[in-house]
């Protein structure tokens, strides 16, 4: 889809977001194919993922084989701004 980009390097197959898009979801789009070694989790015949909650999946990913396309290897907005703080391993604070 449109949020969610894919790098099965990363994937150790512990099907989460599988489970989320089938029982919180509602919708079966995401599966494991193939056996063993050769298991990859994708959606059934390459279609882009088309539910409202496809961005949790993100979030979900213990590894980041799923990450944001819009901020794949960006910084996000969130951490952008600056705040004030004290710093305590300065002698200044």
């Amino acid at each position: 889809g449109p949020l969610v980009k894919t790098v099965m390097t990363r994937c150790i197959h512990c099907t989460r977001c599988v489970r989320f898009t089938t029982e919180v979801a509602g919708i079966s789009e995401l599966g494991l194919i193939g056996r063993g070694e050769d298991a990859e989790i994708t959606t059934y015949l390459e279609k882009a993922m088309t539910s409202e909650l496809q961005g949790n999946v993100i979030d979900l990913c213990p590894v980041g084989a799923l990450t944001s396309k819009p901020y794949a290897f960006h910084a996000r907005p969130w951490e952008l701004v600056k705040t004030e703080s004290i710093d305590v391993m300065d002698a200044l604070g």
